[in-house]
């Protein structure tokens, strides 16, 4: 692939920015991370004139009867946003170092705007292409995380469905992701978990996303009934009324029941009151908080799955063993019997 480098003024950024023919955020792009200590430094850089790597470009939609087009931003995404919030003035840009623009003067505003950037336009290039550039730039970017990198190649339906899911308010009611969380896309993470935990069991961390997100990219016919199951789950934990110190408000925790009482309604057709869950999984939290590692009761054995790698399958099955149980009105030497035999 031939790419052509070239410069553009800060002001040629700005303006393309504004007039929407430089897309600064296509979808296969990832979330902006960084903090405000980054975007001050960066802006230090620009100011005292110091380079900066170049940002990548491509070629994107062309209106065949006016020649008007636009430009998709390839990699770069966090310097050009950093660049068009302090021209803006934007009011969430908290700077340390930097002034802010407004006060400047009019020497260093004229310096900053006509700053050069280096830029490689890919030019006329298929998205598929873009987006194997983007993951190959970003190949050796250790704060690249595999979902960031599976959202740039995947953007049908399952990625579809698990961004919709959430988007559910029942996550910002309760604070159940942190702004780390939303930075780097933990949100679509959780879903995506979620969602392929209700469908083929559970897994260890992250290793079946682009499996599944490869298999349900064109056609996801369960797509709609999925979400529909998984938003009356929501409502049925609201209705239960957990307290706002409870622990199933832990990623975990909210990650085992969703799949548990699911199983229970949906695959096992029980039906299950919102007071019986309160009490007894509310009860058992309570007796989760008391525990320590290296107890071997029921409520001893969730707590070390809970907290020692959470996220590998062995300690998701004990919880949903465990969970699952106690739903179903099991005794707790029972569950303890199917935990031992379940995972040897």
């Amino acid at each position: 692939m031939k790419t052509s480098p070239t410069t553009l003024k800060i002001r040629q950024i700005i303006s393309l920015v504004k007039d929407g023919k430089l897309i600064p955020r296509p979808e296969f792009q990832r979330r902006l991370v960084w903090k405000a200590s980054d975007k001050d430094h960066f802006l230090d850089t620009i100011l005292r004139g110091y380079p900066f790597p170049e940002i990548y470009i491509a070629d994107g939609q062309v209106d065949l009867e006016s020649g008007e087009g636009t430009q998709l931003l390839v990699d770069g995404l966090q310097r050009v946003s950093t660049i068009t919030e302090y021209f803006a003035d934007d009011p969430d840009l908290r700077l340390a170092s930097v002034p802010p623009y407004r006060e400047l003067s009019s020497e260093k505003k004229s310096e900053f705007l006509l700053y050069d950037v280096a830029v490689r336009d890919l030019g006329s290039v298929t998205s598929e292409v873009i987006v194997e550039v983007f993951r190959r730039i970003n190949a050796t970017d250790y704060s690249l995380t595999d979902i960031e990198v599976n959202n740039a190649r995947y953007r049908g339906e399952l990625k579809e469905l698990a961004e919709d899911v959430s988007n559910n308010s029942i996550f910002s009611e309760n604070r159940i992701f942190n702004a780390q969380d939303y930075r780097r896309m933990g949100d679509l993470r959780f879903a995506l978990t979620v969602i392929i935990t209700i469908m083929g069991g559970y897994f260890n961390r992250d290793d079946v996303f682009e499996k599944y997100l490869e298999t349900y990219n064109e056609i996801f016919n369960r797509r709609n009934q999925i979400k529909l199951q998984i938003d009356g789950i929501f409502e049925f934990i609201r209705e239960c009324g957990f307290s706002k110190k409870s622990r199933i408000w832990r990623k975990a925790d909210f990650l085992t029941l969703v799949v548990e009482l699911y199983n229970l309604k949906f695959e096992e057709s029980k039906d299950i009151e919102p007071y019986f869950v309160v009490e007894t999984i509310g009860k058992f939290y309570n007796d989760v908080d008391n525990q320590e590692i290296g107890s071997s009761s029921l409520a001893g054995i969730y707590y070390k799955a809970a907290l020692q790698a959470s996220n590998d399958r062995l300690n998701r099955l004990r919880r949903g063993i465990i969970i699952g149980g106690l739903l179903a009105g099991v005794s707790e030497g029972q569950i303890l019997k199917d935990v031992h035999e379940a995972l040897g």
